[in-house]
């Protein structure tokens, strides 16, 4: 009995609901018999002939085709609610067959019952329509897939063209995905391993991800060479500064690798029009929140039009002393020299004193000696400049200055300004400051400390005690 009742149920489930697709359209299309909409006999029609098909169509030729697609989406909906009744159907008589066999061994342990043999038959036919059915399952949603795919083609250029498309869009949402019964085992894992292997589910989705990845490192190489060409370009027929060409070839790289995504967003089957109008939609917003970025962007682009520096300089800017490592619209990175970097908005750079120590090829070394009053300052001034003069990195022009300067508190002080090229400046500074020191030694010269004479003076002989 079960087994009749499942082959009646079953061939109820598998009956194409009826949809007068053909006469459905020859009718709408009596309207306009010069410009007829177009006959679905296939509705499996590949997609790219859909497209040229509907593009030349009008908003109401348009409309009547998403209602044709819709009723097609809506029988195969029905088709797989049907399927599914059946798969519960058959879930609820195996667990009553179950439960009869619970009682059957509960009888009299030799007696042969018959009932309970057709009850094993009728249970293995069952669990055989059972799968039956679930394959069917996945073959309906990937015919369902397949139908919302062409509907979505329809729908496209029905909005391009000024028409609705929102509630068919709801619907398609509802419907579509993949349905898992939890409550059923072999079910769920039928119903998982159908979408995975489908050609409409698991082999499109992998497809899908194939070509997003694919898009992306293509998308990576060829923004890196725009990047090196664009560079180069500057490089050979602009001639701007590093930091400029830097930013101009980065920007562009950065610009080409987010249209690259976007297109390989589409791959997914993601629809970026929303996303494109929401940012658009956002910007007066983000732009009032982001007022102190704005003024950093503007402050970077005054710096890249003065070019007040460039990589590799050494800078004093925004309150940091260190060599320019690289910078961008908001902010500029420096490397001290104890090898932190600092990362300075721009805008405290730009409304600041900016003094670029590296920019010019020499750099006067402005150094000062202080000698004791009782020492020779003549003596001291010849010992200074002979030092000056021996040194291989001191240049000849300018030539160096030796001069007594001050006479301070505790010293006579005595300038010494020679030149260096700029890489030199610090090791010329380091080894005459050290070699004067060793002469000054050698000749007997102090360099004194600062000190104070104090002198006390007695008014009068304090008194005698008695």
């Amino acid at each position: 009995m079960h087994f009749f009742r499942l082959i009646l149920f079953s061939a109820v489930c598998l009956t194409w609901w009826p949809v007068p697709l053909q006469a459905q359209s020859s009718n709408q299309s009596g309207g306009d018999s010069s410009t007829p909409a177009v006959r679905i006999g296939d509705p499996q029609i590949p997609i790219d002939q859909l497209e040229i098909m509907v593009k030349p169509m009008t908003k109401s030729e348009l409309e009547r085709e998403a209602d044709a697609w819709f009723a097609l989406l809506r029988a195969k909906g029905g088709q797989i609610a049907r399927a599914r009744l059946g798969v519960k159907q058959v879930i609820s008589d195996l667990e009553t067959t179950a439960a009869e066999e619970a009682a059957d061994e509960a009888a009299e342990a030799g007696a042969v019952d018959v009932a309970a043999v057709a009850a094993g038959t009728s249970e293995v036919e069952m669990v055989e329509a059972k799968q039956g059915l679930l394959e069917d399952v996945n073959v309906l949603q990937e015919e369902r897939t397949a139908l919302s795919d062409r509907l979505e083609v329809v729908l496209n250029s029905l909005e391009r063209k000024g028409g609705e498309a929102e509630e068919y869009r709801i619907y398609i949402a509802a419907v579509s995905g993949i349905e898992l019964d939890t409550s059923d085992v072999q079910t769920a894992w039928s119903g998982f391993v159908g979408w995975l292997m489908s050609r409409e589910g698991g082999q499109r989705w992998a497809w899908n991800l194939a070509k997003f990845v694919a898009i992306l490192v293509i998308t990576s190489i060829i923004a890196r060479i725009i990047a090196k060409i664009v560079n180069w370009l500057l490089d050979r027929k602009v001639r701007l500064s590093q930091l400029a060409e830097r930013m101009i070839s980065n920007s562009i790289k950065n610009v080409v690798f987010v249209v690259g995504f976007a297109v390989a967003l589409t791959a997914l089957e993601i629809d970026i029009t929303p996303i494109v109008a929401a940012i658009g939609a956002t910007g007066l917003v983000i732009g009032l929140a982001l007022q102190g970025t704005l003024s950093n962007f503007a402050s970077g682009l005054m710096i890249l039009v003065n070019r007040p520096f460039d990589i590799g300089n050494v800078v004093t800017a925004g309150g940091i002393t260190g060599t320019v490592d690289k910078m961008n619209l908001i902010s500029t990175t420096f490397r001290t020299f104890d090898n932190q970097t600092i990362h300075v908005p721009n805008n405290s750079i730009w409304n600041n004193v900016i003094t670029n120590i590296t920019a010019n090829e020499n750099r006067r070394v402005d150094m000062e000696f202080g000698i004791g009053y009782g020492d020779d300052f003549e003596q001291a001034e010849q010992i200074i400049l002979e030092v000056v003069k021996s040194h291989e990195l001191v240049l000849e022009d300018p030539a160096p200055v030796v001069v007594t300067h001050a006479l301070a508190d505790s010293s006579v002080n005595i300038v010494c300004r020679p030149w260096a090229k700029t890489s030199d400046w610090w090791q010329v500074k380091t080894d005459v400051t050290r070699a004067v020191k060793q002469r000054f030694d050698e000749a007997g010269i102090s360099i004194p400390f600062p000190q104070r004479d104090i002198y006390v003076h007695q008014v009068g002989a304090p008194a005698e005690k008695s």
